[in-house]
């Protein structure tokens, strides 16, 4: 009932032109209010705050203030533009010539894919794009997109198009979490974390300290530095809970939607499909799992430069698991011994 009423809805909006404006236009409420938020945190911190101690109170923590504060805002921003800017990437597109997808020999795949499983130039397996079947054993393909589905890769209904490696969509960004945005918006949550708790933490001594002074001071107070502290402490417990998941997502090569579903492997054309929520084939090792995600280069990682390992379609796999898998499917396949 609930799945017809989606379709129907769905199918309106396809036919409605005025209702997909409208649509538009509301995904992008939360990012001019994200944006007009951390102007107002600039205009509070900044304006507010810290010429007052540059002109009056303490000079030198002005100062000390400014310098922490602007990196954290330029890291923080650079971050959430990049994740809104730039593309997931998409089941349809074609791969881009001389971008670092394509630097790693270890995760480059022939033309022609004539295999489920190649290795790469270190003996180790990786899925061409076929490891992962629907329930039935069919070969996952998207009827909206008419195209074949990569492993990893989901529909989006906002977007309407097939993401690769997709995490979700995030209506503070207007774009889907994918592949190729995705050290992005890991990057904005955490330097986003960072920048809430700092302005918190910055402006709670002089609003106790000043509060404390006097009860005219108590209604005199700013109530720029009120609000500072108190939305800064709310998005950042937030975040870091955000933080904090998606750190563990990246450490053990998973998406949101991974973590959440259960897996249908198929390891051979005509072997049986393996279903299970805790086997993630693609988990190669945490400091593996953070390099395909965050690069090769330790100095690019908290810098929201884009040199994540891999196309997005073809992914190494964990060498032990796959081999078990391979057992197994082959213990299950193999006739039972006559006595």
């Amino acid at each position: 009932m609930v799945q017809s009423e989606s379709s129907g809805l769905e199918k309106w909006l396809e036919e409605n032109k005025f209702a997909q404006f409208l649509f538009k236009i509301g995904n992008y409420i939360p990012v001019v209010f994200l944006i007009a938020l951390v102007s107002w945190s600039y205009y509070a911190f900044v304006i507010r705050l810290c010429l007052l101690y540059l002109l009056n109170v303490n000079p030198t923590q002005g100062v000390v203030y400014l310098v922490l504060y602007h990196p954290l805002l330029v890291l923080m921003m650079w971050s959430y533009f990049k994740a809104t800017l730039t593309s997931p990437g998409y089941s349809i597109d074609p791969p881009i010539a001389g971008s670092t997808e394509n630097r790693d020999s270890s995760f480059d795949v022939p033309a022609t894919k004539p295999k489920t499983i190649i290795l790469d130039e270190n003996g180790n397996p990786v899925s061409v794009g076929s490891i992962m079947v629907k329930q039935s054993g069919e070969k996952r393909y998207c009827q909206k997109c008419q195209h074949d589905k990569p492993d990893r890769t989901h529909h989006c209904r906002v977007c309407k198009k097939c993401v690769l490696k997709m995490d979700h969509h995030c209506p503070w960004l207007n774009n889907c979490i994918g592949f190729r945005n995705h050290k992005y918006f890991y990057l904005f949550i955490v330097w986003g974390t960072i920048y809430c708790f700092f302005v918190t933490f910055a402006t709670l001594p002089p609003t106790i300290q000043y509060a404390q002074s006097s009860y005219e001071a108590i209604i005199s107070l700013d109530l720029n530095w009120s609000f500072l502290i108190l939305i800064g402490g709310i998005f950042g417990l937030c975040l870091i809970g955000f933080a904090v998941y998606h750190t563990s997502l990246l450490f053990s090569n998973q998406t949101t939607l991974e973590s959440l579903t259960k897996h249908n492997y198929k390891i051979k054309d005509d072997g049986d499909v393996t279903t299970s929520k805790y086997l993630n084939l693609f988990d190669i090792g945490k400091r593996a799992n953070f390099i395909q995600v965050m690069g090769p280069e330790w100095y690019f990682w908290f810098i929201p430069i884009g040199n994540s390992l891999g196309d997005g379609r073809s992914w190494p796999l964990n060498s032990y698991k796959y081999s078990t898998l391979c057992e197994s499917v082959e213990n299950l396949t193999k006739p039972p011994q006559s006595a």
